[in-house]
Formats: structure tokens, C-alpha cells, sequence
């Protein structure tokens, strides 16, 4: 908004009027210039971007309490970066011959800046420590599409002249520019641009100047008309408010549509930013002073709008026929219904834990609930340093009984965190395990998410199960396009035992109960201009996927996968066990994020002492050690995915050694049986590695895979599949 103050102009219109007459119209006239301009001091002068430019940094406008804005405005709603610079001989200056299109010609020295050109700590807003300038980027609305602005100011020590300040923005690390004599050499690069502040008769006439550096020199960019793309302002009063030197012309301030001159700068864009001044306009003209290079960020961060909360517990027991509904532990705090609970909105952390020990519900037979630990624990943070939300539940039971031993466990872990960024939202149930699950007389080695075991009706009632490593999750991110006011958030529930009876055996009772329940929850708000990342990734990781009958289901152990915005799953089985298949401790893991620039995943799954299809006491095909691994990674105009860390040890086939690592798609025939390969590498879409594109790729590694095509003395069904250590990773990213 632009604000006016318009004068009329008034005329005698009767030469014949009387001459008394005459001195009261002109003092009337007189009066009413100086009412309307002293009044003009209680308003805000121009403005641009919704910033006050009229030479101070009060906020004078009369509309409480956001727009617009000025540099004392509270809380600042733009993203600020301050500049300081001493005075003196052992001030950072320019030596003589200096200029700002010649960098050769460049002699950084220490000494003392003409005072015209010694920018100098005199500016202090909010009651912070002086400085010698500020930038400040922000997006706002104008004509109804956000818009990216730029504010800076400077201040100096003497007006005994004209200002010519530049704020230059530089992509490169100066540190990697080593130029003894000149550290931190701003590291020019194509598409650096450059700010220029300069007045001229005093700061009667005050210009802004763009330009963008081509490789060789600064080129000139348009910026339009003052008061329209920009405009800037210099002090005309001897003292202002903030500023510590007291004299006209000391402080300047500019604000710039940098949308619609130089082009936006991408979200979460790191650059590099120096302020300098020179001797004249001409950009050939000696610098003089100069502050240290500021590595900036220009996008807003609102870690004080972010949220975490969760909760956990380690038992929730129903029971209609005893008339119990019973959580455990207690509520902590006591406002808490769900076990223990943690909540933070804005920057901090907040944390509650409790514990039972030796628990008999009801008591004192413990029919339906016997454990010899309960443990819950759930901790929600904002950090503002990372810029992200996240909340942990963690629910422990130790010496689990259930329903009269119908499922028993040493130990029992339920994991849940959520995670959201300014950029991104994730969830994950790692940590999350079982040792020594029994589950109606079976040992359970193998808990994929999930996973239903259907009790007996006759003993159980219809509809009767056990649920087990339940999981219920999602993320989310704003629409495609919007570029403010959404949010990033995640949400997880892990329930490690869910056991439901709808009528047990001679006494028809309906029983429920969940044993290790966490919950999270996290969102943070979407950074102004930045758009949802339009990246994704996939991953997964199996230990064992075994299909000896196309017309039923796989078995499948170990399996871990990550949604398409990334985040982390992860198992630990302490042996592996089907009937084509055992081995020892095995791991599976998939992780992947999503950037502003790039996507990334990576999987992997890892065995001890895998025998495939046993007979007689020997292995059709065996590995002391296997490390199946798939990476991918998108981002800059390409993508490539690899095996990369992929290893396998101690190989052998019908009692045969294999050599150690063999190459990719290494296949060896079993006699009357089919094939084995291992290290089968396939890229997504077909083909063999190196897997790549512009855009996305993937890659799916395998460390042992056998084929059973013929009929056999083994016993093993024809058309059998069994592969050993699986893991695919892939990345997309424009």
C-alpha cells in the first residue's frame, strides 16, 4: 500500500479582495500545509511488500497490529539476518584499486574506511546488541499470489557525503575459495546477484539497482519504477528511535519485489551474503569497506506453531463379565486418560514416564492379565534448531500371561514416533520387537505388521483372534501448489498384542486386552513459499519370502517398507524358522527422506547361518553371513540406485564352496531341482545394474534366490520360490 498526502491548489480568484483578507487566507492556507504534513508523521511513509519505508524503523502506522511491517515490528515475521562491522585500523576494508566487477583487482586489508563509507554497529531494533545492516526476506500476498521481498538497511558513520552500499548474494562457499591475502573471496558463480543502495545530492535523490553476475561481470535487471518494485528511504531527522548516531542521512533502508526483478530464491536455498560499499554509483568504482560473508537461509521457519503429543500404555484390560476396564500404569499426569501422555505446542520438550511391577488382573489369579513389569513412557519435542516436531511412545512388558497362557512373552516392546518438518512428515515402529512369543501353543518367530492368527470358535467364539505388531499410520502435506497456512504431519499407533474373545469356553466372557500400546502424533507448519516436495521414495526389506503354493499366500518373515514421503521400519528376529528356510539372528531395515533438492532410500536385510531347502542334515544351499542391500538416491536432473554394501559370506551349494561376494546374478543349476542365484541385482523396469535416470530409479538386490522347476526327491513342491535376504530401494525427484 502507497501512502499519499495531496495538496490543492488554491488561487485569489477577486484582485479586489482586501489585503487583511489576503493575510488571513495565506495563513489559513499556511496553517493547513503544516497540520496536514505534521499529521503526515504519524502514518507510514510508502511501502512495499507491506514494509514501512520512510527512513526509521518504528512501525508508525496507526492500524494495530501485523501490516505493515517495520524493523522494530514484534515478533518480525520475516526471516532476518544482521551484519556487523567495527571502525578503526582494525576494521576490514578494501585496499586502493579495489572494484567491485574486478575481483582480481581485489586487496582485503585492515585499516580505517573513509568515515562516508564505514559501515558501522549503530543500528539496534528490539532492544538487540548494534549492528551495521540487515537483510530480511518474506512472502506477501499482492494481487492475490504470494510474492517474494527483500528489506535491507545500512548505517554509517559520517554523512560527510553520498552512500553507495551493495548486499551481494552469492550459491558458492566462499571457504573452498582459498585467495591468500582476500579470505572468503566471495565465490562468483552464474546467477549470483547483487543489491546496490545508492544516494546521491545528499540522499535528495536515492536509488536501487539489481544485477545478476554472468560468469564475467554484473548485468544490469530491471526493477521497475520506485514505489512500485521498490523503494528506499534514507533518515531525514537528526535522532531516530534504534539508532545510536544522531545526524541525517546515517541510516538507509530499501525493500525489493525480488520476484518480479531478480526471480524467487528457492525454498530453503542456502546463500552467501556480504554487505560492501563503494566510492561512487559506477560498480567500477573503488570498494572501501566490507563485513564478513553470513552463509543465510531466507525461508521462516515456525517451530512456536509446531505440536507433538502422544501416549502409551503397557496393558489396557476389558473384561464384560468381571466389569473390569482397567489401563496400565496409572495415569501420568493425572489428566492423562490414556496411560502416560506427554504434549508440547510451541519450542520445548515435555516427558512422562510410569511403571507397575508384578501385575494380577484380575487379582489375585491373574486370569486375564499376569506380568511381572509394566513400563510406559512417552516424550514429545519441538526443536527449533532442526526445525522438526516429534513425539515417542514407548510401552514395555516384561513376564506376559495372557487369558491363561492362551499368548506368553518374555518381553514385549511397542515403538511409535512421529516426525514433521518444515518439508516433511514420517512415521515409524522401530525398536518395536517380541522375545519368546507363544501364541495358543506355537512359538511365533515371525511378526510382519499385522499379523492375525485366528483362535478356535469352539473355544474362543466366532471372530475370535490375536492381532499382532498392529499398525496404523499415516502422513500428509499440503496440496500440490499451496504455498502457505498448511501442515506437514504424522500419526502412528503400534499395538504389539491385540487379543480378542468373543466368548471363552464355559463361561461365555468377552475379553480385550492390548499389551504395549504407543501412540505419536506431529505436525509442523508449512514454510511460507515453499511448496510440498513433489520427491518420493520406496523401500523395503524381507528376510524370507517363501511360495511353495502360487494358489496361496507367501510366507514372508522379517518384512520392513517405508511410506512414499519417507521414514524408517526396522525388525530384529532372534532365528528364522519356516519350512524351507532357518537360520540364526536376522535384521531388516528400509529408511528413506525427502528433500527440498533430493530423495534418498535405502533397505537392507542381513542373516547368520542361512540354510535353504535342508535334507538329511545338509543344505541345498547355504551362507554363513548374507547383507542384502539397495540404495537410490534422485535429485539434480539424475538418479542412480546401487548394491552398494551388499556382502556374502561362506557360500556353498550341495555341500560345494561358492567363492565369497560372487558377481551379480551369479546362477549355479541344482540337478533335479532348479537353480540358485546369488547376488541377484535387477533395476527397476527390467535391466542390470547401474540403474539410472533423470528423474527416479530403483534397484532390487537378492542374496539368495532358489527355483525348484522339477520334480524332486526333496519333497518340495514344484513351482517353489524361496528367496533369501531381499531389499529394493528406489528415489524420484524432479
Amino acid at each position: 500500500m502507497t501512502t499519499k498526502v495531496c495538496f490543492k491548489q488554491w488561487r485569489v480568484v477577486a484582485s479586489t479582495t482586501p489585503r487583511s483578507l489576503l493575510f488571513i487566507t495565506a495563513f489559513l492556507f499556511l496553517l493547513l500545509i503544516g497540520t496536514r504534513v505534521a499529521n503526515r508523521t504519524t502514518f507510514a511513509g510508502n511501502t512495499v511488500g507491506s514494509f514501512e519505508i520512510d527512513g526509521n524503523l518504528t512501525v508508525d502506522h496507526l492500524v494495530p497490529p501485523s501490516e505493515p511491517i517495520d524493523w522494530d515490528s514484534s515478533p518480525f515475521p520475516a526471516a532476518l539476518t544482521t551484519f556487523t562491522d567495527g571502525t578503526g585500523p582494525t576494521d576490514d576494508i578494501f585496499g586502493q584499486g579495489s572494484k567491485e566487477n574486478d575481483q582480481s583487482s581485489w586487496v582485503c586489508t585492515t585499516g580505517s574506511a573513509p568515515p562516508k563509507d564505514d559501515v558501522v554497529n549503530e543500528i539496534s531494533v528490539n532492544g538487540a546488541s548494534p549492528v551495521a545492516g540487515e537483510i530480511a526476506f518474506r512472502f506477501f500476498p499482492v494481487s492475490g499470489a504470494q510474492k517474494q521481498f527483500l528489506y535491507a538497511n545500512w548505517s554509517r558513520l559520517s554523512n560527510n557525503g553520498d552512500a553507495h552500499i551493495d548486499y551481494e548474494f552469492n550459491q558458492a562457499d566462499p571457504s573452498t575459495n582459498h585467495v591468500p591475502g582476500c579470505p572468503q573471496l566471495p565465490l562468483r558463480t552464474p546467477g549470483d546477484f547483487l543489491i546496490s543502495f545508492d544516494t546521491q545530492n545528499g540522499g535528495a535523490i536515492i536509488g536501487v539497482s539489481a544485477f545478476t553476475w554472468n560468469g564475467t561481470t554484473f548485468v544490469p535487471l530491471s526493477v521497475g519504477s520506485k514505489g512500485i518494485l521498490w523503494d528506499a528511504a534514507v533518515n531525514t531527522t537528526p535522532s531516530i528511535t534504534g539508532l545510536t548516531a544522531t545526524g541525517i542521512n546515517l541510516f538507509g533502508e530499501l525493500a525489493l519485489n525480488v520476484t518480479d526483478t531478480i526471480g524467487e530464491i528457492p525454498c530453503n536455498k542456502i546463500l552467501f551474503v556480504a554487505m560492501k560499499t563503494r566510492a561512487s554509483t559506477s560498480l567500477s568504482a573503488e570498494l572501501k569497506d566490507r563485513t564478513k560473508i553470513k552463509p543465510v537461509n531466507f525461508t521462516i521457519f515456525n517451530p512456536a506453531g509446531a505440536n507433538a503429543s502422544g501416549n502409551a500404555s503397557a496393558a489396557q484390560i476389558q473384561d464384560s463379565l468381571l466389569g473390569i476396564n482397567q489401563t496400565l500404569p496409572a495415569a501420568t499426569p493425572a489428566t492423562c486418560t490414556q496411560g502416560v501422555c506427554s504434549s508440547q505446542s510451541g519450542i520445548g520438550s515435555t516427558s512422562n514416564s510410569n511403571q507397575v511391577l508384578n501385575v494380577a488382573v484380575p487379582p489375585p489369579s491373574g486370569s486375564v492379565l499376569k506380568a511381572s513389569v509394566l513400563t510406559a513412557s512417552s516424550t514429545s519435542t519441538v526443536d527449533p534448531t532442526t526445525n522438526t516436531a516429534t513425539d515417542t511412545g514407548v510401552a514395555e512388558s516384561a513376564g506376559v500371561n495372557l487369558v491363561g497362557g492362551l499368548v506368553t512373552a518374555d518381553v514385549v516392546r511397542g515403538v511409535a514416533t512421529a516426525q514433521a518438518s518444515a518439508f516433511n512428515s514420517s512415521f515409524s515402529s522401530a525398536g518395536s520387537a517380541f522375545k519368546n512369543l507363544v501364541v495358543n501353543g506355537a512359538q511365533v518367530n515371525n511378526v510382519n505388521p499385522n499379523t492375525t492368527i485366528d483362535l478356535p470358535a469352539a473355544q474362543f467364539g466366532t471372530g475370535s483372534f490375536v492381532k499382532l505388531l498392529e499398525e496404523i499410520g499415516s502422513s500428509s502435506q499440503p496440496p500440490s501448489g499451496q504455498l502457505s497456512g498448511a501442515t506437514y504431519a504424522a500419526d502412528l499407533t503400534v499395538n504389539m498384542i491385540r487379543v480378542h474373545i468373543t466368548s471363552l469356553a464355559l463361561t461365555g466372557d468377552a475379553i480385550d486386552v492390548v499389551v504395549s500400546h504407543a501412540q505419536a502424533h506431529a505436525d509442523f507448519p508449512q514454510p511460507a513459499g515453499c511448496p510440498s516436495l513433489v520427491g518420493t521414495v520406496s523401500g523395503n526389506a524381507t528376510i524370507v519370502n517363501e511360495q511353495t503354493n502360487p494358489s496361496q499366500l507367501p510366507v514372508v518373515v522379517g518384512f520392513v517398507s517405508i511410506p512414499p514421503q519417507g521414514g524408517h521400519d526396522h525388525q530384529d528376529l532372534d532365528q528364522l524358522s519356516t519350512s524351507l528356510v532357518s537360520g540364526g539372528t536376522s535384521v531388516s531395515d528400509s529408511a528413506g527422506t525427502v528433500l527440498s533438492s533430493s530423495s534418498n532410500s535405502s533397505s537392507y536385510a542381513k542373516a547368520q547361518n542361512v540354510c535353504v531347502l535342508p535334507v538329511n542334515g545338509s543344505c541345498t544351499a547355504f551362507a554363513s553371513a548374507i547383507i542384502s542391500q539397495a540404495n537410490s538416491s534422485s535429485g539434480g536432473g539424475k538418479s542412480s540406485s546401487d548394491a552398494q554394501g551388499t556382502n556374502l559370506l561362506g557360500l556353498s551349494v550341495g555341500g560345494m564352496s561358492v567363492s565369497d561376494n560372487p558377481p551379480p546374478n551369479t546362477t549355479i543349476l541344482l540337478p533335479g531341482i532348479g537353480s540358485v542365484t546369488f547376488n541377484e541385482q535387477t533395476c527397476d523396469g527390467g535391466g542390470a545394474p547401474p540403474c539410472a535416470g533423470t528423474t527416479s530409479s530403483g534397484i532390487r538386490v537378492r542374496a539368495i534366490h532358489v527355483i525348484v522347476n522339477n520334480p524332486n526327491a526333496l519333497g518340495v513342491p514344484q513351482g517353489a520360490d524361496v528367496i533369501v535376504g531381499e531389499a529394493h530401494a528406489d528415489s524420484s525427484h524432479p
